[in-house]
């Protein structure tokens, strides 16, 4: 009799149990080799965290097969990419007027095998933090193999042999599929915005539950350095930033930013100089304006994005309490080419945030509205969490406890 388990809806957003950590130890279990799953949705983010075991898995001989559905624009152009490049078989399923929904993953070796079925899709949300459930079955094999077999069965059936209307997904086939707009950039921002943080009691602090955040990005999904020539080549009138920093790159689709936060006297808060490098399009650039020098400074002024990005701004401190809100507030954004740093300005934040407050920066759903910047100072219950997402150091300058960031 196959043993279950069940993830319920409250598992992943309190951080209990989440599917990723189920995926990641189950790809690092080395009594199992093979690897299928079929999801109405796919994005990238869950890719990027599996990417070095998933590797490990292929390399071993191991085989992963991904069956995607593209219906209502909820599959990514990054995430089939990712498929076509490292997973041993890709497959994407279709039929007008049919929405393709199921989540099945399974794993099997010789002597066991392990199977999940619920409402997760391969999503970050679906995933990590989403209100999701499911059962897990777990199958002793040889014993227990024609059990396991009606899940193998739910999902070959869905390949082309049985379904018509699923195909191969080759370089080709994908090319196909983006020129017919089926599939969603994770490299574009969409600014069209729900409105939905703006109405309802989630809205207000003390109102949420403690949804413990998704885990952090690995460095290595930023990719390599480019040489300054290439940049430079690349830079046009966005020269002085490229020279620096390649500007020119896409979007690395992420949630948002984590960052430790040290607002100076004059209202300035400095981000991470390495986070700029590592996924420029995040904060707007390359920049079209330019700041005005003071009187007497001949250094011609620096970038600055323009017009100030709009950002709905907390505070929060001891007990969940909103110590100061700023909506709608316009953030100067200054790019620093000296240290190849973004400089942010708010004034009114220098007396209510301490050093070292955690400030997470992610894209609004509001109309109008570019960013939520909401700032854990160390009192606040949250603060513990976003600490941990902050996987990557800042130079130290000298200071004994370096400031730390991370993507999410």
């Amino acid at each position: 009799m196959p043993q279950f388990s069940i993830l319920s809806p409250l598992d992943q957003p309190l951080g209990n149990r989440r599917l990723l950590e189920d995926l990641k130890r189950f790809l690092s279990d080395p009594e199992l080799s093979e690897f299928g799953f079929a999801v109405a949705f796919a994005k990238v983010g869950p890719f990027y965290r599996l990417q070095e075991l998933l590797q490990d898995w292929i390399a071993q001989g191991k085989t992963a097969t991904g069956i995607f559905g593209i219906d209502h624009k909820g599959t990514s152009l990054q995430a089939l990419t990712f498929a076509v490049e490292n997973l041993s078989a890709s497959y994407f399923t279709q039929q007008l007027g049919n929405s393709f929904h199921p989540k099945i993953y399974w794993f099997k070796g010789p002597t066991k095998a392990v199977a999940y079925i619920g409402s997760n899709n391969l999503t970050v949300g679906g995933t990590e933090i989403n209100f999701e459930a499911g059962v897990q079955l777990s199958f002793k094999l040889p014993a227990e193999l024609d059990d396991f077999s009606a899940i193998t069965k739910a999902f070959e059936d869905l390949l082309p042999d049985q379904c018509v209307v699923t195909h191969p997904l080759t370089e080709e086939r994908l090319a196909l599929l983006i020129s017919d707009g089926l599939l969603l950039d994770e490299s574009v921002v969409n600014r069209s915005g729900t409105g939905s943080r703006a109405s309802g009691y989630s809205a207000k602090a003390g109102a949420r539950l403690p949804v413990l955040p998704a885990s952090s990005l690995p460095k290595g999904v930023f990719g390599k350095k480019t040489s300054k020539q290439v940049l430079a080549s690349k830079a046009g009138v966005i020269q002085t930033q490229a020279l620096k920093i390649d500007v020119t790159k896409p979007l690395t689709p992420v949630t948002g930013l984590a960052i430790q936060i040290n607002p100076h006297g004059n209202g300035e808060i400095f981000l991470s100089s390495t986070a700029a490098k590592q996924n420029p399009a995040f904060f707007g650039m390359p920049f079209t304006g330019i700041t005005t020098p003071k009187r007497g400074i001949k250094n011609g002024g620096y970038p600055q994005r323009s017009p100030d990005p709009v950002c709905n701004i907390r505070v929060i401190g001891r007990k969940n309490k909103v110590l100061l809100e700023l909506p709608a507030y316009e953030l100067n954004t200054v790019f620093y080419t000296k240290k190849s740093e973004i400089r942010v300005t708010a004034s009114p934040l220098v007396s209510v945030v301490p050093p070292y407050s955690v400030m997470i920066m992610y894209f609004s759903e509001t109309p109008g509205i570019d960013y939520e910047l909401d700032i854990y100072t160390p009192q606040a219950p949250e603060y513990r969490k976003w600490i941990g997402i902050c996987n990557q150091k800042m130079p130290g300058g000298g200071k004994d406890e370096p400031r730390r960031f991370g993507w999410f």
